[in-house]
C-alpha cells in the first residue's frame, strides 16, 4: 500500500541510475486513480509542469522511484493537474470529510493507494488537529466499496453515512509516545 504524505521528497531516478528530480506532488484523474507524480523542477513556462505518469514508475519503494526503460520525465500542461494531493485545482490534503446527513469525520491528511497501475484511492488518513492526533491517534478511513460512493466537491469530501463506523485508530503514535 502506498502513502502519498510518503512519496513526496523522494528522488526519482532513471533506469541507468541518474537522477531525474524529487516528487512534489501526486496527481490524481477523475476516476481517483493515481495519474502520476509531479516533479520539484521548475518550468519556464508557468503553465506547465515536469511530471511523470504512473505507468511509465517501474517501482516505487520506500527510498525511491524507478523510472521504466527508455521513459523519461515529460513537460506537461497544467491544465493536467485538476485533482492532486497538495495543489492543482481541488486539493485534498487538509480537505474535510463529511457524511451526507452532515457530521465532518475529519481532515484528509494523507491518502492510500495500492502499487498496481490504475488502482483508485483505497483509503485515506483522517486528522481532528495536531493535539487529538497525538492524544488518540490518526484515523483511518478505508473505503470498502472503492470510491464509487465518495462525492469530491471543491470544497469537501461527502461520504455515505455508513463510512462513520467503518473508522479505525492509528494507535501507533500512542504506543510509541508510551515508551
Amino acid at each position: 500500500m502506498l502513502q502519498a504524505q510518503s512519496m513526496i521528497g523522494l528522488p526519482v531516478l532513471t533506469s541507468n541510475g541518474a537522477k531525474a528530480g524529487k516528487v512534489k506532488d501526486v496527481w490524481l484523474d477523475e476516476f481517483w486513480s493515481m495519474a502520476g507524480i509531479v516533479l520539484d523542477s521548475r518550468v519556464r513556462l508557468r503553465k506547465a509542469f515536469r511530471g511523470i505518469r504512473w505507468p511509465d514508475i517501474e517501482t516505487c519503494g520506500e527510498d525511491a522511484l524507478i523510472l521504466k526503460e527508455g521513459r523519461s520525465v515529460t513537460k506537461m500542461d497544467k491544465s493536467l493537474l485538476l485533482r492532486s494531493f497538495l495543489g492543482g485545482v481541488v486539493r485534498l490534503k487538509d480537505m474535510p470529510v463529511i457524511t451526507v446527513t452532515g457530521r465532518q469525520l475529519g481532515r484528509i491528511s494523507d491518502v492510500y493507494f495500492k502499487e498496481s497501475v490504475g488502482t483508485p484511492l483505497i483509503g485515506c488518513e483522517l486528522t481532528d488537529g495536531f493535539l487529538t492526533d497525538v492524544l488518540e491517534g490518526r484515523r483511518r478511513l478505508l473505503l470498502p466499496d472503492g470510491p464509487e460512493q465518495i462525492t469530491l466537491g471543491k470544497d469537501a469530501v461527502l461520504v455515505p453515512a455508513s463510512y462513520e463506523r467503518v473508522f479505525t485508530r492509528d494507535q501507533t503514535r500512542n504506543a510509541e509516545s508510551d515508551r
